[in-house]
């Protein structure tokens, strides 16, 4: 396995407790716990030195060594909180079946990669977007880019397509308004004094700004199609969180009600989720040609 780490070291897999360990267990069952085919496998050190560990799964026609359209695309895909890169193994497989390259990484202080803190996109949107200039650059993934995460990982998707030109596409599923939403989030009848204060707490035992951990700021700034899916039964992210999300963004844009809780958006929907990921696309054909990055 080739590693993109300091000389000096750096982080390895971080590793937490017998609940988490339950958790991930349980994702693996839910979300299809075999390895599969997974073409690449890399650690890839972050700007912080904390090492991110990815999946590649190369498009099914590349692995087989037969001709693909140079203008394929690639699928970034975000597990959600306490989770990790297998969470969606099953739709990856599924979308190299259907010619994508796809991406899967733990994000930090999740699965084998590093890190202590979760900072709810203020420094993940910055890994992503170095783990995708390692694997272009290795020529691993084409660089037409599409993003895809839930809940966690639905706000870090966002607040990546943001910063990185080359994403074509999000599809955000249950998105949290970010940090702040976070708290919100975990104690609803929570003052608005508390909620500031704990939003700062997070931000210092973090070591970043909360105001870079903002999902709601980041889709202002999309010049990329956004798809919003949010279940009607979801009582971990409230819908009013989501729609701002969506409300925030230019066109084109859609968002898309399930009758679904919050796990239900995302667990045994492979096939309607690939659908979705070509509905991006189609949304993308329709913008104007961007400048190349």
């Amino acid at each position: 396995m080739r590693r993109y780490l300091p000389t000096q070291g750096g982080s390895r897999a971080h590793r937490r407790g017998v609940v988490l360990l339950c958790v991930t267990v349980l994702a693996g069952i839910g979300q299809g716990c075999t390895p599969g085919s997974v073409d690449a496998h890399r650690w890839i050190v972050a700007e912080d030195a904390v090492a991110i560990d990815v999946w590649v799964i190369q498009s099914r026609g590349r692995s087989a060594g037969r001709a693909v359209d140079d203008r394929g695309a690639t699928a970034v895909l975000l597990h959600p909180l306490l989770m990790n890169k297998r969470w969606f193994l099953s739709l990856g497989e599924r979308l190299a079946a259907d010619g994508w390259d796809v991406v899967l990484p733990d994000l930090r202080a999740h699965g084998d990669s590093g890190g202590e803190h979760v900072t709810w996109g203020a420094k993940e949107k910055r890994d992503i977007r170095r783990v995708v200039d390692f694997l272009v650059a290795e020529r691993l993934i084409r660089p037409r880019i599409y993003v895809m995460g839930a809940s966690l990982g639905a706000c870090v998707a966002v607040q990546y397509a943001a910063i990185d030109s080359r994403c074509e596409g999000v599809l955000a599923l249950a998105p949290p308004a970010g940090a702040e939403g976070y708290v919100r989030c975990a104690w609803p009848l929570a003052t608005e004094k508390f909620v500031e204060s704990r939003v700062r707490q997070k931000g210092r035992d973090g070591g970043y700004d909360p105001r870079e951990a903002s999902a709601v700021a980041a889709a202002a700034r999309l010049k990329c199609p956004l798809i919003v899916v949010h279940g009607q039964l979801d009582t971990t992210v409230p819908f009013a969180q989501a729609k701002q999300v969506y409300d925030a963004a230019p066109e084109p844009k859609k968002m898309i009600r399930l009758w679904a809780d919050h796990g239900g958006v995302q667990v045994g929907r492979d096939e309607w989720l690939a659908g979705q990921m070509r509905a991006l696309v189609g949304m993308a054909a329709g913008m104007p040609e961007r400048p190349a990055r």
